[in-house]
């Protein structure tokens, strides 16, 4: 490894710094809905945060202590973040509850959760209050009632600190295969290592405003919608992402209107953008000042992308493509990253190679036997990557196998949980992603999760080929499919079943089961046992709109005769 020099020592000094600057400070604008917004200047933001730590202290949190923040994109969630890191604990965010049909599904996570953090506190909604019943040695903490002391002027101000880069900055919460949280423990020197890598390979500087509608507590939102910007000095805006999914033609009209430099999405949004947005919202759109355009938190799909980048061509987004990147929680969040202004690059090879003999073998782009895999870029400053096999044998250039990283801005571990962090530890260094690719020119390609393959008759198969086979049928919805192996039980091999979501009518569904059927076949070679179809909003996703593997195989796999409306079928 390399060394990395950081420009500052910490995110936090980097916002004291652009603090002092005072009315020339950069801004964070909220809009939670069209037509209302407000900017909050980091000089004033780090004012609040003096006011809501000294709250927080007078009950009880302090140094290295956890906190829970379930709270929406707000000004709630800034203050709250930065009052617990000002008094050396650390903030775990995760989402609200999309509905109140019954908080049992946010009762049950934040039991679970607080059993294993033992945070000092819960700060989160009045609603979720009001739902929850008590908490058992927990406080809980209004954030309206702690934004409100943050407003206060006369209430008391906690001195500020500058962390020590050793200390931790932020717990973010993760599942491992059995659905227990696991938290990642992110120090403020990863945290400023990872800020100085990605800003410095995207060539992002204080002049590039970013906007935001990925939620803070997704590491993707909070580190490119907040963290990043704070550490160079840029604005930023922020949309809660319930107006992606209502309104999707808000995230670019905003991107229009506040000059947006940066904005960061799945491979999802973009393909829902392109597909739900309508020409007349855009009347007045200029997306020319869009350079840096993040794609990652799941596989970036050539396809998609260019219908994105041709279909907003004339409202004048720039064809560069986007920035393909690969990270995960316990990278702090970048690993790789391809560069601004190059061109999408993607390999074609041979399925059946890569499947059978885990190796990466180029055959023509529009063979019926290519598998489509996107270069996500060379690893970051101070970073490496290598690919091993299962004994841990470093692979050569084209040989599929398992991703490992190693840098300043690793993990230290998972947080009380000793022996999941050495089994994911491998050498000097050394971690453990889970994830399958390989290395061609220094430029990585995912082909897959580790726990997530499909094997049939001792192959190995990657669930997003079936998947992507299945989307190209009209009547399939988009980023709406999921393909899982399954053994019936005295089976030898695994069956492939697709759980595939559609708004046709009931008696056009055979006819759609025998086309998804015959592409998958077609294009794989592999026959689905089953093509199981749902209504539209039945696979379970994050509220950014990933898909939720494991949980849809729980779904899929569980007994109840009588399943609800939004859950999966039960396996038969």
């Amino acid at each position: 490894m390399t060394a990395l020099r950081t420009r500052s020592a910490t995110v936090w000094h980097a916002l004291l710094q652009h603090a002092e600057q005072g009315p020339d400070a950069p801004t964070i604008t909220l809009i939670p809905e069209p037509g209302r917004q407000h900017s909050l200047r980091v000089d004033t933001l780090v004012e609040h945060t003096q006011r809501a730590a000294a709250h927080l202290a007078e009950h009880g949190v302090g140094h290295g202590d956890r906190v829970v923040l379930c709270l929406p994109t707000g000004q709630e969630f800034l203050t709250a973040f930065f009052a617990t890191q000002l008094l050396g604990a650390m903030p775990t965010a995760i989402s609200l509850p999309m509905r109140f049909g019954g908080a049992a599904g946010v009762e049950a996570q934040l039991k679970d959760l607080t059993g294993y953090l033992r945070p000092a506190a819960v700060i989160t909604t009045t609603d979720v209050i009001q739902a929850l019943p008590h908490l058992v040695d927990t406080c809980l903490i209004d954030g309206a009632h702690l934004l409100a002391r943050a407003h206060s002027t006369d209430a008391p101000l906690h001195p500020l600190r500058r962390p020590r880069s050793e200390d931790l900055a932020l717990i973010q919460c993760t599942s491992g295969s059995t659905g227990r949280p696991k938290g990642v423990m992110i120090s403020h020197a990863n945290m400023a290592a990872n800020c100085e890598q990605f800003t410095s390979a995207a060539g992002w500087t204080k002049t590039d405003t970013t906007v935001n509608w990925v939620p803070l507590y997704h590491d993707m939102g909070l580190f490119t919608g907040l963290l990043f910007p704070l550490y160079v000095g840029a604005d930023t805006v922020l949309m809660p992402p319930s107006r992606l999914l209502r309104h999707p033609a808000d995230w670019l009209r905003h991107i229009s209107d506040h000059h947006g430099a940066v904005s960061a999405a799945p491979n999802f949004a973009f393909g829902y953008a392109t597909a739900r947005i309508r020409d007349e919202e855009l009347d007045g759109v200029d997306l020319s000042s869009w350079r840096i355009s993040i794609c990652g938190a799941e596989p970036v799909q050539p396809a998609t992308m260019d219908r994105f980048f041709t279909r907003f061509a004339r409202w004048h987004l720039p064809a560069t493509m986007p920035l393909p990147s690969y990270g995960m929680a316990e990278a702090s969040l970048i690993i790789t990253t391809t560069r601004p202004q190059a061109p999408l690059r993607f390999d074609s090879i041979d399925r059946t190679r890569a499947a059978v003999d885990h190796h990466a073998v180029d055959v023509d782009p529009h063979s019926p036997h290519a598998l489509h895999i996107v270069d996500c870029g060379t690893p970051v400053a101070g970073t490496e990557i290598r690919i091993v096999d299962d004994t841990g044998t470093p692979l050569a250039d084209g040989r599929i196998g398992h991703i490992q990283f190693r840098g300043p801005s690793r993990t230290l571990g998972y947080f009380d949980l000793p022996e999941e962090t050495a089994q994911a530890i491998d050498g000097p260094g050394w971690w453990k992603t889970g994830d399958i690719g390989y290395l061609r020119e220094g430029g990585l390609r995912i082909t897959g999760r580790s726990k997530d393959l499909v094997i049939i008759r001792g192959a190995n198969y990657f669930p997003s080929d079936f998947e992507q086979a299945a989307e190209t049928v009209p009547g399939v919805r988009l980023g709406a499919v999921i393909a899982l192996g399954h053994r019936p039980p005295d089976a030898d091999s695994e069956e492939l079943h697709l759980l595939v979501e559609t708004e046709l009518d009931s008696h056009q569904h055979e006819a759609l089961r025998q086309a998804v059927r015959s592409a998958v076949t077609s294009r794989t070679g592999v026959t689905p046992a089953q093509v199981h179809l749902l209504p539209k909003k039945s696979i379970p996703k994050t509220t950014s709109g990933k898909v939720q593997r494991a949980k849809a195989r729980r779904l899929f796999l569980d007994p109840t005769p009588h399943p609800p409306a939004d859950a999966c079928p039960a396996a038969t």
